[in-house]
């Protein structure tokens, strides 16, 4: 769909509504790297390190084994600190970089650094200063925000869309009395991407069915 896979150092947006599936798919990418050889680094400004390794269980991903040999780190973010960590350039997390070597990085989501900065110039220039940050460290990374489930803008603010390379959009689509789950790439700098949306299950992580029909 995307030509092979993301390209090194770049930054992805996954966005979605309620139940789209994003922290599964960004942990899958976290899995599948430390897998591949590649470490990674969660960190999370929402639910604690022990709430999502026990909402990953069912998987069948050993998420506290690969900790313990340090290929991933998973690490939550109180809110309160976030303006602290802005303005001290990240060094918290690249302390945790640096401990497990990370190459692949997410964040979920970017609307916690969004929501604790009120002016629109300096917001905008935290989640800029982020993007560089990440890119000079070498890191591939995808950045999590939540959106409408049909969305129209697919960050909070409509800012990190555009400072991105690619744009990656997981749907929770009612239809009938059913909802059915769906992805789309809607934006991957470099590469001559599938158009459209395509049915996804989640079962052992994220199945996208290409040669499907979303209905």
């Amino acid at each position: 769909m995307i030509e092979g896979g993301l390209k090194k150092n770049s930054i992805t947006l996954v966005s979605g509504g309620c139940g789209a599936g994003k922290s599964i798919f960004c942990m899958n990418y976290i899995y599948a790297g430390a897998m591949a050889g590649e470490n990674g680094l969660y960190v999370t400004f929402e639910e604690t390190a022990h709430e999502l390794k026990d909402n990953m269980s069912s998987f069948g991903w050993d998420l506290d084994g690969l900790e313990q040999e340090g290929k991933i780190k998973i690490v939550r973010i109180p809110r309160e600190d976030i303006l602290r960590i802005v303005k001290d350039e990240y060094s918290e997390i690249k302390d945790y970089l640096d401990e497990v070597k990370a190459k692949r990085v997410v964040i979920d989501s970017i609307s916690g650094i969004e929501q604790g900065i009120a002016n629109e110039v300096e917001r905008r220039d935290a989640v800029l200063k982020l993007c560089e940050w990440l890119k000079e460290h070498e890191c591939t990374t995808l950045i999590t925000s939540e959106a409408e489930q049909e969305p129209l803008a697919y960050s909070r603010h409509e800012t990190v869309e555009f400072l991105v390379d690619g744009v990656i959009i997981l749907y929770n689509i009612r239809h009938g009395n059913k909802r059915l789950k769906a992805l789309e790439v809607l934006k991957m700098r470099g590469t001559k991407h599938t158009l459209g949306l395509f049915p996804i299950r989640i079962s052992k992580g994220i199945e996208v069915f290409q040669n499907a029909e979303i209905f």
